[in-house]
């Protein structure tokens, strides 16, 4: 199951990044950061990344993958690869549809493999392309897990999402984000996730950036041996055009 899960998702990021020939205003990022981890791996290594986008007047799309890694001497650490892709339609006014999926596959955290397909409604309060962005929206989600080890926690969950997001210009060069998910499952609200990403992004040039973001990730349901949060402090350069 997780093998075609994962390779469902190479594919959807595969065809998107094959179709940027015949397509305009494309936006394209690469970047190369210094991670500091707590919980489930508790250590400082680096984290290196590539997106996609575009954003037009009916619909917008972006997809990333990024990776991570960590040895001590010469013994790996951490070791982890994620991604994800999402469409939005309608993207600039008030109501817009969505779908998304993401995938983490990093034993390190407890993790063999896990993935997410999302479908869902946000509403958008204020927006201004390059300026501001405030929106709430509201999904359902399928929740797959695969534990490191043999696990009878494996399996798919149904959730429903909720998440408010705020994207800020400060200034000429400087734009705060921040988004926080809250996710429980459809048959038990004890069984919720829970993350926050904030990130202050500060503009050096027409085409370099240097990022500061701080990644918390909270699972109240966990193997035994698990931690239930993971924070992740980057400091990152990244390259956009």
């Amino acid at each position: 199951m997780k093998r075609i899960l994962l390779l469902v998702a190479v594919v959807v990021l595969s065809m998107t990044g094959k179709g940027l020939k015949a397509q305009q205003n494309w936006s394209y990022e690469f970047g190369l950061g210094g991670t500091y981890n707590s919980g489930n791996v508790s250590n400082i290594g680096f984290r290196t990344n590539a997106g996609l986008g575009r954003n037009d007047s009916i619909k917008a799309v972006y997809a990333n993958v990024r990776f991570v890694y960590n040895e001590e001497q010469k013994v790996p650490t951490n070791k982890g690869l994620d991604g994800s892709i999402k469409f939005d339609y309608y993207r600039n006014i008030h109501w817009s549809p969505f779908i998304a999926a993401e995938f983490v596959t990093n034993h390190f955290k407890g993790y063999d493999f896990k993935t997410a397909f999302l479908g869902g409604l946000k509403y958008t309060f204020f927006y201004k392309k390059d300026v501001y962005d405030y929106s709430v929206s509201a999904a359902l989600v399928g929740d797959y897990v695969d534990f490191t080890g043999d696990n009878s926690m494996n399996g798919m969950k149904m959730r429903v999402s909720a998440r408010v997001q705020a994207r800020q210009k400060i200034g000429e060069s400087t734009t705060l984000y921040h988004a926080t998910f809250y996710q429980p499952a459809v048959n038990e609200l004890s069984d919720f996730l829970f993350s926050s990403v904030t990130k202050v992004s500060n503009k050096l040039n027409e085409h370099v950036y240097f990022d500061v973001i701080f990644d918390y990730g909270y699972r109240s349901v966990v193997p035994e041996e698990r931690h239930h949060h993971d924070l992740t402090t980057e400091v990152a350069i990244k390259i956009k055009f």
